[in-house]
């Protein structure tokens, strides 16, 4: 791609008399290079923002310490750093339009890696810590890695050494699924600005690396040009900031980075990208139900939850489609005669024990996490294995994986005796491999393994299963993929590297846009992904599941310019542990969502679709929601309240383009037990209920226990409201604001429509309620009633 150049301002090399200052320029950017080859000045905008006057050009690392400049030389293009000992290191430096480029030509091969900068700002009203871009005071600057051997942070050996110099205290990056330490971030929020930190390993040794907190892991080197530290690249920029998401994607077409388009529409911008899917466990069985309930909720993705059989070599399972790759494009194809695009679930680069990958015959690119020593040779039969003392042991693993030239042995207990780690109750022949004898001469390796059950591959392995999900892809048409677990691939050792690795593989090798999301995001994958998501701890309530977490995660979004989404959401059937899901329970989700602004994934397996009693009512309002939001319906008032996860609402469509947006108040669960009565007295309770609405209310009564009751009564101040019929144990008596009742079941299907006679209305503030029922039978029931009441309601219309 060609690099568009600078057509208003002067391109070059400025020499400045007095100073002997390099100057670079940029559109609203100029920086300042000092005969010592430190930042003397960034101008971003017109505004001086440098932090402080001893940020490297570039910092080399050696020896477990930093290497800083001492001198730089110019000629051409090509800037030459003598470094403090004595080292050259030689860049080539671009000027465009959009950016300055800094890209490494020449380096000593003693170095383990180079650092760009660290480079500290006096800025920091706003730190996009993995975008890498930072704002304050009307302006933006930005450093972005331009190739994905580039990464976000500082190599953990170097960490202390680094932060000593740049910085005490940094904020990290605090998600739903962990931090993200300010040693991995792009650009660290610190007291009185920001530090960008950028830098590249040199990958091409074999290393012993701390990998997931344990030391001295056997890490492989990287084979090609990613190996080595030449080539490292990064892109800075300044400019106004309201313009710093549109000149990231200019530096993207113009320094060809990922560029990811929705209809035309780069997916950043592309409201598109926050589009809410269903997530079900369907099959091609049951496939045309899924395509109607998605279009009955305006869902245009529908996402398989567990379609393989195997992770690695990816192999469909068959009660999902029985035709393999075949099967699954004609989902596709059905789809897409509904507007409707599919995706898939896996984890990235977890390696399940039945692929083939693992057995008969193992791959000799399983991960290890380093090499044991026998003791002794190995019949085909021992189950106790003597090897050499070894710390591989300290961490304890699920599979307790080894390999050994072509068999897989896993071992039940590891001893330390003295100078000898015995390791006892060994399978032979493992997960289908062959027990064989062995030499001691021949290799005993330790396997990695996670609590999933299942392996890792090494790098050079994983290039396989990205370009198989490709593949996958490209010969189905399918559209969505969640890199679920894509931490697996840092058990390689060679950090963000290797996520990036995997993801940009996959995206170079399809052959058409794929909606993609992961639930962490590093630097180089902010340009790829979609968006994020992440999963629901289903054994909560949907109004208690990560609340906290899913607002976390939208500062995070908001401050790195990306896609919003929510997470995943659960539409359940009763069981013994939750009730049913209800409209007010989805409705308080799907506000959130219209608050925030942001995407979600609801999760509805096919049993749910076919048994929920109201899931028709549910659909219908997960698209009015989704409508609304996507069409940017709610003003920045509403969006304020409805982001509030202690506010209730409810949305009534009145006709195409008008709605009512009700607040709503739902009590507490107020409890009537017969158990607790006295002898003679008759069935009932008085509550007090605290009512911010005067209004008819609604409720939500359900029997508990053993037993029946019938003709439950409400009265009031406002009124006496009774319902002629019987309510049996684990059903319910649902009145709405409408004024219909019905008894349904536990899952709302509905048993009998009632009647309500009467009236009654709660006056606002404290009142009291009268309840009271008959029981049939000598059983001692628990009746269970929330009460609801709306508020006055707010006019949306949609004109799109």
């Amino acid at each position: 791609m060609k690099r568009l150049l600078l057509s208003v301002i002067t391109l070059g090399m400025v020499m400045m008399s007095n100073a002997q200052v390099l100057t670079f320029k940029s559109t609203d950017l100029e920086v300042g290079i000092s005969p010592t080859g430190y930042y003397s000045s960034i101008k971003a905008a017109g505004q001086d923002i440098l932090g402080r006057n001893d940020c490297a050009l570039l910092t080399a690392c050696a020896g477990g310490k930093l290497i800083t400049p001492k001198k730089i030389s110019s000629a051409s293009n090509m800037l030459t750093l003598t470094m403090a000992d004595g080292n050259k290191v030689t860049l080539q430096i671009a000027e465009t339009v959009n950016c300055i480029t800094l890209e490494v030509v020449s380096v000593p091969d003693g170095y383990d890696a180079v650092l760009f900068g660290p480079v500290k700002v006096n800025i920091h009203e706003v730190v996009g810590d993995v975008v890498g871009v930072v704002q304050g005071r009307g302006v933006a600057f930005g450093m972005q890695s331009m190739n994905i051997k580039t990464n976000a942070g500082i190599p953990t050996e170097y960490v202390d050494a680094a932060q000593n110099v740049y910085y005490d205290k940094g904020n990290s990056a605090e998600l739903s699924v962990g931090s993200v330490p300010t040693y991995r971030l792009a650009a660290v929020d610190v007291s009185d600005g920001a530090v960008f930190q950028l830098s590249c390993r040199n990958r091409s040794r074999l290393m012993k690396r701390e990998v997931v907190h344990l030391k001295d892991m056997t890490v492989l080197p990287v084979k090609g040009p990613d190996a080595f530290i030449k080539g490292a690249k990064i892109a800075i920029f300044g400019c106004q900031a309201d313009k710093a998401l549109a000149r990231i994607g200019n530096i993207e077409v113009e320094q060809g980075l990922p560029h990811p388009l929705f209809d035309g529409e780069w997916g950043k911008t592309a409201r598109a990208a926050m589009r809410s899917y269903l997530i079900s466990d369907f099959s091609e069985k049951d496939f045309d139900l899924i395509l109607d309930k998605a279009k009955k909720a305006g869902f245009r993705y529908v996402y398989q939850s567990g379609p393989f059989d195997s992770w690695g070599h990816f192999t469909w399972d068959k009660s999902f489609v029985a035709n393999s790759d075949e099967g699954v494009k004609a989902l596709v194809d059905r789809a897409a005669k509904d507007g409707i695009k599919v995706g898939v679930h896996t984890l990235t680069n977890f390696t399940t024990t039945n692929d083939a990958y693992v057995t008969p015959v193992p791959s000799s690119h399983l991960l290890k996490q380093g090499p044991l020593t026998l003791l002794r040779d190995l019949d085909a039969s021992q189950t106790e294995i003597r090897v050499k003392k070894s710390d591989l042991f300290t961490l304890a693993m699920t599979l307790n994986g080894l390999m050994i030239d072509k068999e897989l042995i896993t071992y039940g207990k590891a001893t330390d005796e003295g100078d000898v780690t015995v390791l006892s109750d060994c399978k032979r022949g493992a997960f289908g491999t062959t027990a064989t004898a062995h030499s001691k001469k021949s290799v005993l390796y330790k396997l990695w393994d996670y609590p999933y059950k299942t392996f890792f591959p090494d790098l050079e392995l994983q290039d396989n299963y990205s370009a198989r999900l490709a593949e996958i892809f490209n010969k189905t048409g399918l559209a969505q993929i969640s890199f679920d677990g894509l931490e697996g691939c840092m058990y390689t050792g060679q950090d963000d590297y290797a996520t990036a690795r995997f993801v940009n593989d996959f995206y170079k090798k399809v052959n058409h846009n794929v909606l993609n999301d992961a639930s962490n995001l590093n630097h180089f994958l902010w340009h790829i992904h979609s968006r994020m998501n992440w999963g629901e701890p289903w054994g909560e309530e949907m109004r208690t599941g990560q609340v906290e977490n899913r607002i976390k995660n939208q500062i995070f979004f908001r401050r790195n310019l990306f896609p919003r989404m929510l997470g995943w959401f659960l539409i359940r059937l009763a069981d013994n542990k939750f009730e049913c899901t209800s409209l007010e329970d989805l409705e308080w989700a799907l506000s959130e969502s219209a608050g925030f602004d942001a995407g979600y994934a609801m999760t509805i397996n096919v049993k749910t679709l076919q048994r929920h009693g109201q899931i028709d009512r549910l659909l219908d309002a997960i698209k009015n929601w989704d409508m609304l939001r996507e069409h940017q319906c709610f003003t920045e008032s509403q969006m304020q309240k409805l982001k509030d996860p202690k506010t209730e609402w409810h949305l009534v469509k009145k006709d195409a383009q008008t709605f009512m947006l009700y607040p709503m108040n739902i009590t507490k669960r107020y409890h009537c037990s017969f158990a607790e009565m006295q002898p003679g007295q008759s069935g009932g309770s008085d509550w007090v209920v605290s009512n911010p609405y005067a209004s008819q209310f609604a409720f939500r009564l359900k029997v508990e226990g053993d037993g029946t009751i019938k003709n439950p009564s409400f009265t009031t101040d406002g009124g006496v409201i009774s319902f002629p019929c019987t309510i049996s144990s684990g059903q319910y008596l649902l009145f709405d604001s409408t004024g219909n009742a019905m008894v349904t079941d536990k899952n709302y299907n509905t048993i009998t429509t009632v009647n309500a006679v009467g009236k009654a209305i709660l006056p606002v503030g404290d009142s009291h309620i009268a309840f009271a029922c008959d029981k049939q039978g000598d059983d001692n029931p628990e009746v269970i009633v929330r009460f609801i009441t709306y508020g006055t309601p707010e006019t949306i219309v949609d004109h799109q």
